[in-house]
C-alpha cells in the first residue's frame, strides 16, 4: 500500500470520529484558512473531478519548521467542470510533494473537489498544501454567475462552499468537511439560509445537531427550541453536546432567547442550568431578572457566579462589579445577599 493512501486512511480514521480532528490539527499547528489569501493567491479555481492521485516515487526532503523530512512526489490529471478563477482548459496535470510524516498537509482528495491551483514549473500545484480542495457539487453556478460583473471571487468561493452545505444531495461527510473551517463564514444573510435550508436537508442526527448549533453561534436562534428540547430531554446525540452546550452559553446574546432558555434553568442536570445562565449573562437584559433571582439559589455555584455577573453587567454598580470565580468563592455569601437584595427591591 502506497504512503499516499496510508496518509488517506488515516485522515479518513480521523475524520470520522468528528470533534478528535479540530483536536489533531491544532497539536500539529495547522493555520487557520484565510479564504481571501487563498483566492488571491491561486491562479486557478476549478470545480473538477480528481480522478485518482498517484505516487510519481521519492522527492527531495522538505525543510518543514526546522526539520528535514523524507518526502514523496505525487500527481493527478483533474477533469473540469468548471472555472471559479482563470482559464486553462478541459483537464489539468496537477503535481505535488508531501512529506511522508503527516504534518498537517492534505494534497488533493478524490470526488468532485473545489481546487485551487497556482502555476509552477509549466505545470500547476496546490495553492496551500494545507487547504488544496474541498467538497463540491458538479452542477452549480455557471462560470460567468460564479466570476460575477466584479470578478469577486472570494463570495464566488465560499457561494460554493455554502452550496454544499445547503444540498440535499451532498453527503454528510462532505458537509462535516466544510464545517471544520466553520470560523471562515460570516454571520451573513446568506450563510445563515444556506445552514437553515442545510438543517432541513440532512436526515443525519448528528449533522443536523451540529449545524443547529452553527446557526447559534451564527446569532441565529430560531432553532432554539429545538436544541433545548434536545438537551433536556437527552436525545442529544454524545458527538454534539458538549457543542451545543458551549453555543448555548457562549454565544447566545439575543434577549428574545430568554424565554426559551427557561427549561435549562429547571433541569436537574448542572450542566444545562449553567449553560443556561451563562447565556443570561452574555444577554445582559433587565428582562431576565426573575430567571437570575432563581439562579442566585441555585444548588450549583457556577450557576450562581453566572446570575452574579450577569446582574453586576445589568445594574453597573460602583463596588459591586462582577467578580471573577476567585473573588465569587472568597466572598460568596456577600455577593448572594447584595444581588439578593437587589432585585427584590425591585420588585416590589
Amino acid at each position: 500500500m502506497c504512503s499516499h493512501t496510508v496518509r488517506a486512511l488515516r485522515l479518513s480514521f480521523i475524520f470520522g470520529i468528528g470533534l478528535v480532528v479540530p483536536v489533531v490539527l491544532h497539536a500539529i499547528g495547522v493555520p487557520h484558512i484565510h479564504i481571501d489569501e487563498l483566492v488571491a493567491n491561486s491562479d486557478v479555481i476549478v470545480i473538477a473531478e480528481v480522478a485518482e492521485v498517484k505516487l510519481v516515487g521519492p522527492a527531495t526532503p522538505v525543510e518543514f519548521r526546522g526539520q528535514t523530512l523524507e518526502a514523496a512526489e505525487y500527481s493527478s490529471e483533474i477533469l473540469i467542470y468548471r472555472y471559479i478563477k482563470g482559464s486553462a482548459g478541459a483537464r489539468l496535470s496537477v503535481k505535488y510533494v508531501l512529506p511522508r510524516s503527516f504534518v498537517g498537509y492534505s494534497g488533493l482528495h478524490t470526488g468532485t473537489r473545489m481546487v485551487f491551483l497556482r502555476r509552477a514549473k509549466g505545470a500547476y500545484e496546490p495553492t496551500d498544501l494545507y487547504y488544496a480542495d474541498s467538497p463540491a457539487l458538479r452542477i452549480g453556478q455557471s462560470t460567468s454567475d460564479s466570476q460575477g460583473k466584479s470578478g469577486d471571487f472570494t463570495s464566488s468561493v465560499i457561494r460554493e462552499l455554502l452550496s454544499v452545505i445547503s444540498s440535499p444531495d451532498a453527503s454528510a461527510s462532505e458537509k462535516s468537511e466544510i464545517l471544520r473551517i466553520d470560523y471562515a463564514f460570516s454571520p451573513s444573510r446568506e450563510v445563515v439560509q444556506a445552514f437553515r435550508t442545510g438543517v432541513t436537508n440532512t436526515s443525519d442526527p448528528n449533522l443536523r445537531q451540529r449545524l443547529q448549533g452553527e446557526l447559534i453561534a451564527l446569532g441565529d436562534i430560531t432553532e432554539l427550541p429545538q436544541i433545548v428540547m434536545l438537551l433536556t430531554s437527552k436525545t442529544v446525540t454524545p458527538d454534539q453536546e458538549v457543542w451545543l452546550l458551549y453555543v448555548v452559553g457562549n454565544r447566545i446574546t439575543n434577549s428574545r432567547a430568554i424565554d426559551e432558555l427557561r427549561p435549562l434553568l429547571r433541569s436537574r442536570d448542572d450542566r444545562l442550568r449553567e449553560a443556561a445562565a451563562q447565556a443570561l449573562w452574555n444577554i445582559k437584559d433587565i428582562a431576565a431578572l426573575p430567571d437570575l433571582n432563581t439562579a442566585l439559589y441555585d444548588s450549583d455555584s457556577k450557576v450562581r457566579f453566572y446570575a452574579v455577573r450577569a446582574l453586576s453587567d445589568i445594574a453597573q454598580e460602583p463596588g459591586w462589579g462582577g467578580p471573577n470565580e476567585a473573588l465569587f468563592q472568597e466572598r460568596e455569601s456577600e455577593y448572594l445577599q447584595h444581588w439578593r437584595n437587589w432585585v427584590s427591591a425591585r420588585a416590589n
